[in-house]
């Protein structure tokens, strides 16, 4: 029986690199809920509703949008982050929720990943069968994003839009430290697998 998961944590928390770690020591389909997001936007209808929302200029003249420029204006202003999201989230939760009812009739894969950063506050915490939270320290988070071209404040405001972190640690049946070792992180993922996501499995299926 294929376990599904809830893979999440907060902005720059290392939590798709931990995911990555775990891919290569168990069978895993995964869902990337920011490339869903990206695909998401580039439809018409979804497309022509967020440049309507944030601004025309932010047509990238392929098809597309300006996804930097979006993030920089987006959480800039929460009103229009408020507005955004009403706007994009609740199509991406619905093909969320239709993909891990579809994974579950599955046997491709030891598991099924939905690697989100908003998992909890979407409330879709009970759709899995377990919830992963990687955790990394908010010094170490700005520093990530600040290397990723985000000034200091541009940092502290993406940080500020998500959902505490001790709030996440408490809503999670697992939790990971991401140190910014990453052979450390690596033994933490496996130890996951093999004594506490691998049993749950076992028992699942019993």
């Amino acid at each position: 029986m294929l376990l599904t998961l809830g893979w999440t944590g907060g902005i720059a928390s290392g939590k798709t690199t931990a995911l990555d770690l775990l891919c290569q020591i168990a069978r895993l389909e995964v869902l990337d809920a920011d490339r869903l997001g990206h695909e998401l936007l580039r439809e018409p209808q979804v497309r022509d509703a967020v440049l309507e929302l944030c601004g025309r200029d932010l047509d990238d003249g392929a098809g597309g949008i300006d996804r930097r420029l979006l993030g920089k204006r987006v959480f800039a202003d929460k009103e229009l982050l408020a507005r955004y999201n009403r706007l994009v989230h609740p199509p991406m939760m619905e093909r969320i929720r239709q993909a891990v009812e579809k994974a579950r009739g599955s046997n491709d894969a030891e598991a099924f990943a939905v690697d989100a950063a908003l998992i909890f506050e979407w409330g879709l915490g009970r759709l899995f069968d377990a919830v992963v939270v990687v955790r990394a320290a908010q010094g170490l988070a700005m520093k990530r994003l600040m290397r990723q071209g985000l000034s200091e404040a541009e940092a502290r405001q993406r940080l500020g839009s998500q959902l505490r972190e001790e709030v996440k640690v408490q809503r999670a049946d697992f939790v990971i430290i991401d140190d910014n070792d990453l052979e450390a992180l690596g033994r933490r993922v496996r130890f996951l697998w093999e004594h506490q996501l691998a049993p749950l499995k076992r028992a699942r299926a019993t």
